[in-house]
């Protein structure tokens, strides 16, 4: 607990760094010249996997579309194996639950894990790095779909998500567009 305190209290604007040097102070407002410094966020056209630990993610899968039945429970869909499974009863080890049981299309993650994050509707497919963050920062376990969602997962073991919605209907076949990477080692 003081380990903490500790850390928290060095880590502040202001505070010392351990070498006799004091950090400067800042008003919140990032510097005028990003040029000596790394941006707070890697741009779109990052390496996958930046920002993850030493080398870039693989590309396990895809990007390729994936049919799933979204009627009543919906398709269970495994990401951890070299080709996704999909699956209209449960799967061990699945990952995510495409389904329109209680009306509108849903993606839910198995045991209420916080790993599903939605990203903004346009932009650039992120980088695994990205998607890494974006799960960190805005992890939820349940969203309402609607083609052309994007969300990124992680898996049950470890592996990174990114899904696009293609279509989302109430009743028989949805389309996601999934790309799968594998993590290097932190």
């Amino acid at each position: 607990m003081v380990g903490i305190l500790i850390t928290v209290l060095v880590s502040r604007p202001g505070s010392s760094d351990g070498d006799g040097k004091a950090a400067p102070a800042t008003d919140g407002r990032p510097p005028a010249s990003t040029s000596s410094s790394a941006p707070a966020q890697p741009p779109a056209s990052a390496t996958p996997g930046a920002g993850t630990g030493a080398g870039a993610a693989q590309v396990r899968y895809g990007p390729a579309d994936l049919a799933a039945d979204v009627t009543d429970s919906g398709s269970y869909i495994e990401l951890d194996t070299s080709r996704p499974v999909v699956s209209g009863s449960s799967v061990k080890g699945a990952d995510v639950i495409f389904g329109a049981s209680i009306g509108d299309p849903t993606l839910f993650v198995p045991e209420s894990a916080s790993s599903l994050a939605p990203l903004p509707a346009t932009g650039p497919a992120p980088s695994a790095g990205e998607c890494a963050e974006s799960v960190d920062r805005n992890g939820t376990y349940t969203a309402d779909v609607k083609r052309g969602d994007r969300f990124c997962l992680l898996t049950d073991q470890g592996h990174v998500a990114y899904l696009r919605v293609v279509t989302a209907p109430s009743t028989g076949q949805g389309r996601l567009n999934v790309t799968v990477w594998d993590m290097p080692a932190a």
